[in-house]
């Protein structure tokens, strides 16, 4: 066999290989998150994993920014530290305090559940094009979620059930995230992936140690426990900043469709973890959300479309 063919061969098992690896990784945040919450405020763990997420992408930003052929324009700069106020400070506090409220596993649903507001609200706010498949998809995935959050059929338990609160806290995240990928799409088409992504979660930080000392305290500079302080380390440096440069690696190098489609595994791995590291027990209406919002953003993924604005 020619060697070519050998080392395209070996990028082709690499690349699968290297996506499940960051999808699992992603997948561990939740239930680390989780472990946290039982003992740090949600906002302390929200500005230590983008605290801690920030630092190394620091090389990364200033490479890009010199190889740039765009200079940065100072308007830029200030809308992507406002959609860091919003895709970040805003994100984090809804994903913290959401997973503190209900469980792990539904973090790892309804976070994940981001392709279906993007799908509804990418034609009102970049004026994307839309299909009646992803529409279809969109709609399903409502539906699953609606069993995710209401834990069944009877819309009267709607508010009553346990983690009620919690899960639609959770997906005010999943939309804060969605609105923030859609808006930032110009600035990665203008200037690359990590400048837009470095400002965003540089201002978010800012706010975040802000609204964390002003709220919590001396608790945000106390001592943490060594278990704690591992975990933050590693929700921030492992499960944030080091898996998105892993994935846009691999998003370049497989595809757009084929990369975003592995993401479907992240609610799969969560739902696993949380119950082998957490104990927690998701019931049989959680299985059939999770099958329902999983279909939803295949068919959501997998179906390509245009936008008609330029940037």
């Amino acid at each position: 066999m020619p060697e070519f063919t050998l080392k395209q061969e070996a990028r082709n098992v690499l690349w699968p290989v290297l996506l499940i690896f960051v999808m699992f990784i992603l997948a561990t945040v939740f239930p680390a998150t989780k472990h946290l919450s039982r003992d740090l405020s949600p906002l302390t763990i929200a500005f230590y994993r983008y605290f801690w997420g920030t630092i190394p992408l620091i090389p990364f930003f200033i490479v890009q920014n010199k190889r740039n052929s765009t200079p940065l324009r100072c308007r830029d700069v200030l809308s992507m530290a406002g959609l860091g106020a919003f895709g970040i400070a805003l994100f984090s506090v809804c994903f913290t305090f959401g997973l503190k409220l209900s469980t792990a596993y539904n973090g790892s649903l309804l976070i994940n559940s981001q392709p279906i507001f993007t799908t509804l609200l990418a034609p009102i706010i970049i004026k994307e094009e839309f299909s009646q498949v992803r529409i279809l998809g969109a709609v399903a995935g409502i539906i699953g979620v609606y069993f995710i959050v209401a834990g069944g059929f009877d819309v009267g338990d709607l508010v009553t059930h346990e983690f009620f609160w919690g899960n639609l806290i959770l997906l005010g995240g999943a939309l804060s995230i969605s609105i923030y990928s859609i808006l930032l799409k110009r600035y990665v088409i203008r200037y690359g992936g990590f400048v837009p992504t470095f400002l965003t979660m540089l201002s978010g930080t800012l706010i975040l140690l802000a609204a964390a000392l002003s709220i919590c305290g001396g608790e945000v500079l106390r001592a943490l426990t060594i278990d704690s302080r591992f975990l933050l380390v590693y929700i921030g440096v492992i499960g944030t900043a080091l898996v998105y440069p892993m994935f846009n690696m691999a998003l370049k190098a497989t595809g757009v469709v084929r990369a975003v489609g592995f993401k479907l595994l992240i609610p799969v791995f969560g739902i696993a973890l949380s119950v082998v590291l957490l104990g927690e027990r998701p019931g049989v209406f959680t299985y059939i959300g999770a099958v329902i919002v999983i279909a939803s953003v295949y068919l959501i993924q997998r179906t390509p479309v245009k936008a008609r604005r330029s940037f």
